[in-house]
């Protein structure tokens, strides 16, 4: 049985917000990827008034080299020097693991993640049958955060095609981290995030893949997510969100850029930023969308509005509006990060819009405004039907350009190069 939102109009705790950048493919400095990587860490420092005050962590999902070299590593950790959180989190992809190697990552894991990190997962129990393994858990903004690793147990050689593994020590692990989130009634007691480099389908064994999928959904887990397919796609089965954003390195999806996230209370929400946009940029973080919820929303009349506003200055006016109804000012953040407002919503109602506008919007051009523009799940809203293979794209949403999903899967792993 789904369950239902919680009463929006109670406190609630600053949203769980991360960046996430698209797999790197780091080759030398002076390539396009690499001069991108610093663009965005540029314009992430930007944000006023800091990125540590509006983001929790910034999510680099593995493929960070594009031969898993260590020279290439160095690309990254210099563009570290400038970056814009010191709360990195990362993975290892399949191209980290080029070689049959993850010696030179595991090197990049000590220096960004630190000693005492790296020497706690080391004695996770149970012991870890294999030498080289990166997965780790933590609580950010109250949110467990779980961080897979797909690489390892695998072969993960050129040549041998791609060989996705968790191994039998992860799994445990992750069931028993996952279900550490439900009550004895199995319902979730916190939030659960599945950070991982590709979708559970992609797995090589296919009891690995049922076991993955069916664990993420009896647990609840809201949001998986992801790198690999190199284009932006969500894909929602009614219970757990997959969230993969477009390829900094190996791009055939449209601008490079970086995707918000953010979970607050059971709605998930998810929006892409391209590089060449300007701020400021707007994520409604609750409601939830029809499309991304996991319960009905009761229905009292009223939405009550929170919004995550990124920009280098503050705004000069943050509004909300029903449909095409007037425009409601939203009070501004305290510690909670978010804008927000209480605002009618009638019977018959479809949309939810946030705008936020800088002191120089001229009122009519699309320089120094951005809207961010949901559908509220509604009271009588139920799952998607069975439509394929759980904790797979068989839910993708395609098409949502407002999230920037464009929904043709440009990627080498489905309609793209083969890189």
């Amino acid at each position: 049985m789904p369950y239902l939102q919680p009463d929006a109009s109670a406190d609630l705790p600053r949203p769980f917000v991360f960046v996430h950048v698209g797999d790197l493919h780091l080759t030398v400095a002076d390539a396009q990827n690499a001069r991108d990587l610093d663009a965005i860490f540029d314009q992430l420092r930007s944000l006023h008034p800091s990125p540590g005050a509006l983001v929790d962590i910034l999510y680099l999902p593995g493929d960070i080299a594009e031969d898993g070299r260590a020279d290439q590593y160095d690309v990254l950790r210099r563009a570290l020097e400038r970056a814009p959180l010191d709360r990195i989190r990362l993975i290892a992809g399949d191209h980290d693991r080029q070689h049959g190697s993850l010696e030179a990552f595991a090197a990049l894991f000590r220096d960004v993640m630190g000693e005492e990190r790296v020497a706690a997962a080391r004695d996770e129990p149970p012991r870890r049958p294999l030498p080289e393994q990166y997965y780790y858990a933590e609580d950010i903004a109250g949110v467990r955060c779980l961080f897979l690793d797909l690489c390892s147990a695998g072969y993960g050689e050129a040549g041998r095609g791609l060989d996705f593994r968790l191994g039998w020590a992860q799994a445990e692990w992750l069931a028993r981290e996952v279900r550490a989130t439900l009550n004895v009634e199995g319902d979730p007691v916190r939030p659960c995030a599945v950070f991982m480099h590709t979708y559970p389908d992609d797995l090589s064994l296919p009891a690995e893949r049922a076991d993955t999928a069916g664990l993420f959904r009896a647990g609840r887990v809201q949001l998986v997510e992801m790198g690999h397919t190199h284009y932006n796609e969500l894909a929602h089965d009614g219970v757990s969100l997959y969230a993969a954003a477009r390829s900094v390195g190996q791009n055939e999806d449209g601008s490079v850029g970086y995707a918000v996230a953010a979970i607050e209370g059971d709605a998930a929400s998810w929006r892409f930023k391209p590089l060449d946009q300007g701020w400021p940029f707007v994520l409604i973080t609750s409601p939830a969308d029809r499309r991304l919820a996991t319960a009905p929303r009761r229905d009292d009349g009223r939405l009550e509005v929170r919004a995550l506003v990124l920009s280098d200055e503050p705004p000069s006016a943050v509004h909300c509006r029903v449909d095409d109804g007037p425009w409601t000012e939203m009070t501004p953040p305290g510690t909670d990060r978010c804008y927000g407002a209480s605002v009618p919503y009638p019977p018959g109602s479809r949309t939810l819009s946030v705008r936020a506008a800088l002191p120089a919007w001229d009122g009519e051009s699309p320089r120094g405004v951005d809207t961010d523009v949901i559908e509220p799940a509604g009271p009588d809203w139920v799952p998607p039907g069975r439509r394929g293979p759980p904790g797979s794209d068989a839910f993708s949403l395609g098409r949502w350009l407002q999230k920037g999903l464009r929904g043709d899967q440009l990627g080498p792993n489905r309609n793209g190069r083969h890189w």
